[in-house]
C-alpha cells in the first residue's frame, strides 16, 4: 500500500509480481474506501492513518524480497478480519444494520485475502523456481 500510495516509480523488473501486488493494493484501497463509507454513515470518527517513516527505506528494495513480508502481513490481516467478522455477525444478529454491512464487507475482505495469498504464494513459487534454475547464460 505504501508503494501504491506514494506513487514511487519502479525499475523494470518482474512485471508479473508488480501487477499482482498492484492488484492486491487496489483491492485493499477499495475495501478501505467502503469501510470509510460505513463508518461515516454511522457518524464514527475516521481513524487517522499513515505510514511509518521507516517505510521510506523500503522503496528501493526488490519486490521479491518484500514478498514474504507481504504474505505474512496478509496472514495476520486475515486473522484480524475474521475476528471483526465474528463480532459484526454477533451485533448484526441483534439487529444492527451497520454491523450487518460490516460483517458482509469483512467476509468479502477475508475471501479476497485468501485469493491474494494464493496468488502471492504462486508468485513466490515461481520466483523460487526461477532462482533454483540458476542465472541465465549469456547466450540465452
Amino acid at each position: 500500500m505504501y508503494l501504491a500510495d506514494s506513487g514511487i516509480w519502479t525499475y523494470r523488473g518482474d512485471e508479473d509480481l508488480k501487477l499482482a501486488l498492484a492488484d492486491v493494493a487496489a483491492d485493499h484501497q477499495n475495501f478501505i474506501a467502503r469501510a470509510e463509507t460505513i463508518l461515516s454513515e454511522e457518524d464514527v470518527e475516521l481513524p487517522q492513518s499513515g505510514f511509518p517513516l521507516s517505510y521510506t527505506g523500503w522503496h528501493d528494495v526488490d519486490l521479491g524480497f518484500l514478498l514474504d513480508r507481504v504474505i505474512d502481513d496478509l496472514g495476520r490481516r486475515r486473522a484480524d478480519v475474521t475476528v471483526l467478522m465474528e463480532r459484526a455477525d454477533a451485533v448484526a444478529g441483534d439487529g444492527g444494520q451497520a454491523s450487518g454491512r460490516t460483517a458482509e464487507l469483512a467476509r468479502e475482505i477475508r475471501a479476497a485475502i485468501e485469493g491474494h495469498l494464493d496468488l502471492l504464494r504462486q508468485q513466490q513459487q515461481r520466483l523460487a523456481g526461477r532462482s533454483a534454475a540458476g542465472p541465465l547464460s549469456a547466450g540465452a
